[in-house]
């Protein structure tokens, strides 16, 4: 008989050897549902949800892509850098890319708009609205196609994430209310199997740069997890998580580290910095919510990336890793990896300060499902 299936007959005639099944079952490895970073909670709109499925949403989403991923980067691949836009875009695969992102900027949209709804209508509506568009999707199959270029495979995965992620902020904004189908978990499970797929392999080919691509499907494949409950994507994720850091070139004077694919990036090195560090922050954050080995050393490296991602911004020319060459801008959004950073490291001196040079204002990042700065507390003396 199974240690956890004791018949309350037999707890009756032998108390002992109940308490050892009993005491057996405990020390067993214990399945765990994935546990979200943004855990639901009581808000003002959560309080005027109602049977939000008996709405029709006003607005129709594009119509679910199925076809090919056969896309083509916006990068001239004559440039090893890889820091050159194509001098003519790919027709075809910016027409995909237009309705993908109109699909996304929708379930975005709607997630924004639940969390300021101030009407019970308007919070309804939204709700009514992401369900509905991601059911025709979901019965759809959309963007399950194999058949994917490597800027494909990118983009779907980027989808993932953004999708994955507003959802995830929207069940957080309405404690949970906000339910997936069957059909919804069902195809949120199949692109996250479909990346992994894509993604696994790279971590064990020879001569592929693994790099913020595949931090990038990790937090995708781990939103994926905290959605619909895949302890097995959690700890997919976390793989790459470990590689990732694993990848950090510390200085000598051991002030600060960086990720040697990224810098490569020559007048995007503080782009990609920034960039690769918000997958490895949130990833950062979901080995912590789900159980998973987090040490002093992880977070030390963590901290040194940091460091060199602010100093990229704030001080460039005072890294020999940038060469000299000058920095293109980073939009403020990039940097939202400081929202959950500094919640964890509040001292953190140099993410302070970028953060600050910005006014805070670094949320609201589309690949991310939009703002987050919702989810955690005001830093202290921050304006926002």
């Amino acid at each position: 008989m199974p240690v956890d299936t004791v018949s309350p007959r037999l707890a009756l005639r032998c108390p002992a050897t109940a308490a050892l099944a009993f005491a057996m079952a405990l020390a067993l490895p214990q399945a765990q549902a994935a546990q979200s970073i943004w855990p639901a909670h009581h808000t003002a709109q959560s309080a005027m949800v109602a049977d939000y499925r008996t709405l029709a949403c006003t607005k129709q989403p594009p119509a679910p892509y199925t076809g090919s991923l056969r896309l083509q980067s916006k990068y001239d691949q004559r440039d090893a850098s890889k820091s050159t836009l194509r001098s003519s875009p790919d027709a075809d695969s910016e027409r995909i890319g237009k309705q993908v992102k109109q699909f996304v900027g929708g379930l975005i949209y709607a997630s924004k708009r639940f969390q300021n709804a101030k009407k019970p209508q308007d919070a309804n509506m939204a709700l009514a609205c992401q369900d509905q568009w991601l059911q025709q999707w979901a019965e759809a199959g959309a963007l399950l196609n194999p058949d994917a270029s490597g800027t494909g495979m990118a983009a779907r995965k980027w989808a993932l994430a953004a999708m994955a992620g507003a959802v995830l902020a929207t069940q957080s904004a309405s404690d949970g209310k906000l339910q997936l189908s069957d059909a919804q978990r069902r195809w949120f499970g199949q692109l996250g199997e479909r990346v992994i797929g894509e993604y696994d392999p790279r971590r064990t080919a020879s001569g592929v740069y693994f790099n913020n691509h595949d931090y990038w499907a990790a937090w995708a494949v781990a939103a994926t997890g905290m959605l619909i409950g895949r302890d097995d994507f959690i700890q997919w994720a976390d793989g790459n998580l470990r590689r990732g850091l694993a990848q950090a070139v510390k200085t000598g004077d051991g002030s600060y580290a960086y990720l040697p694919l990224e810098v490569a990036r020559s007048k995007l090195a503080a782009n990609y910095s920034q960039y690769a560090l918000v997958p490895l922050v949130l990833l950062s954050e979901s080995a912590r919510a789900n159980g998973l080995p987090w040490s002093d050393s992880d977070q030390r490296t963590l901290d040194l990336l940091a460091n060199f991602a602010a100093r990229t911004v704030l001080d460039p020319d005072e890294l020999p890793e940038l060469k000299g060459q000058s920095q293109a801008d980073v939009a403020p959004y990039k940097m939202a990896w400081l929202i959950p950073f500094l919640q964890r490291n509040p001292g953190h001196a140099l993410a302070r300060k970028l953060y600050d040079s910005e006014d805070g204002e670094v949320d609201n990042y589309s690949q991310l499902g939009g703002p987050i700065k919702a989810f955690y507390p005001p830093l202290p003396g921050s304006r926002s």
